[in-house]
């Protein structure tokens, strides 16, 4: 720890509108292993990691002009809370219970008994917590970790978990064996503002009529810590009834269901991928759960929200290895009643190509008016952020399937599982990819 203070540097980080949108939720995931890394290993290999993400370690606080900022200061620090205890269950036990994770210690970690990032009252809420939980008898262990989504993406958290891995495996190798490659991870959020112009034609007249609207309340709500908005979300999303489910998709059921649609596919769009098609299936199931359980409005559509990575469309970002949240988050529009009526491919592939549609249309021009509009009016990023977290008839999908999840090898071998932790609320979808031996999809 004392060699990672020594590297800090002052800094005092602004934060993006972007970042705003997601400051009531946390990104939290379970990583398991069948064979452990010692702790000193791992504790080492942890604060050279942090290291390389300060921002981790700073205080989240709020500007005169309602935007968030985090100040990194040596002095002053609020370093992550980090833990590494045992437990009397049995690697095995939890394997052959698919690692249901109600058979661990109750107290396993604060973190894990909420999907939200609130803090807690009395103290600077933590910028992220992790949790080594090691099994019975050194038979595995879990590595828990959740960060706020205000300071990293899915993007910005999968790094620091690979680069953390990867730095344990290169100290665990022979002297000269393993080298650390250098990386440079970019914090610094004015990427985004740069050469962004107003392009008011880029947007759906919806999306601006909502990213323009200031109310008493979304203004009010704007001025709020990311601290005091997680415990309002976390009033708001919570339920009793809400339940995590996992299903394993198989290769060739995933190729089954494309080939299903092919023949449905409609002129405007040239391919569905297997990811657009498991989104479609999964709007539909959504969608025929929902009016099973009365749950649905009465409007005629169902939105299919998808998270979609900027990294790829806008050039500045393109190879700028930016950690700080750089997703849009847009809905594919379906009409509703053939949903309910059938699930068969005709109907799958008329969402998948809605999904498609949607997907293709977010471009450079796109990303840089919607980031425009965030910064220019804060009450309508409050009013987006409610928008994406009201349950009706739509559905919010991610999809971690590029992210080398399997790769995260800390020294002892790929993971047995990497699974989200929970999702953030009521009709969350997310797409993982299967486990070594198994591949396919986890759906979660």
């Amino acid at each position: 720890m004392d060699s990672f203070i020594a590297t800090l540097k002052p800094q005092t980080i602004r934060l993006d509108a972007y970042d705003d949108i997601s400051s009531m939720s946390s990104i939290p995931f379970y990583l398991w292993y069948e064979t452990p890394i010692e702790p000193g290993i791992l504790a080492v290999s942890f604060y050279k990691t942090l290291e390389e993400f300060p921002i981790l370690a700073g205080r989240i606080k709020t500007g005169n002009d309602s935007r968030n900022f985090v100040v990194i200061d040596k002095d002053n620090l609020n370093l992550p809370d980090y833990t590494d205890s045992s437990c009397d269950v049995h690697f095995q036990t939890l394997k052959d219970a698919d690692f249901d994770v109600r058979l661990l210690p109750v107290d396993y970690s604060s973190a894990c008994k909420t999907p939200v990032a609130p803090g807690v009252f009395g103290r600077c809420m933590k910028l992220a917590e992790f949790h080594v939980l090691r099994m019975k008898d050194n038979s595995g262990m879990c590595i828990f970790a959740s960060v706020p989504h205000t300071i990293l993406d899915g993007t910005g958290y999968y790094s620091f978990m690979r680069r953390w891995a990867e730095i344990s495996k290169c100290i665990l190798a022979a002297p000269g064996q393993l080298e650390v490659p250098v990386r440079d991870y970019r914090h610094d959020r004015s990427i985004l503002e740069t050469g962004v112009e107003r392009d008011s034609d880029a947007l759906e007249p919806e999306v601006c009529e909502i990213l323009n609207t200031s109310t008493a309340v979304s203004r009010w709500v704007a001025w709020f810590s990311p601290e005091l908005r997680g415990r309002i979300f976390k009033y708001l999303l919570s339920s009793p009834g809400i339940c995590n489910y996992y299903y394993q998709l198989s290769n060739a059921a995933s190729e089954h269901l494309v080939k299903l649609v092919q023949p449905f596919i409609e002129p405007t769009v040239s391919h569905l991928s297997a990811n657009d098609v498991i989104t479609a299936l999964a709007a539909v199931l959504f969608a025929q759960a929902l009016h099973k359980a009365g749950r649905l409005s009465g409007e005629a559509v169902f939105l299919a929200n998808v998270m979609i990575d900027m990294r790829p469309r806008v050039k500045r970002l393109t190879n700028a290895n930016y950690m700080g949240n750089a997703v849009i988050i847009n809905g594919a529009t379906n009409a509703l009643d053939p949903m309910l009526k059938d699930c068969g491919p005709q109907v799958l592939a008329a969402v998948a190509c809605n999904i498609r549609r949607m997907v293709d249309g977010i471009d450079e021009r796109y990303c840089n008016q919607m980031g425009y509009m965030l910064n220019k009016n804060p009450s309508g990023c409050v009013n987006l952020a409610m928008q994406l977290t009201k349950a009706g008839n739509e559905f919010m999908c991610t999809n971690h399937t590029r992210f080398g999840w399997y790769d995260t090898d800390f020294g002892s071998g790929s993971p047995a599982l990497v699974r989200p932790a929970f999702l953030t609320a009521e009709n969350d979808f997310a797409i993982m990819p299967g486990r070594p031996g198994q591949g396919g999809y986890e759906l979660a």
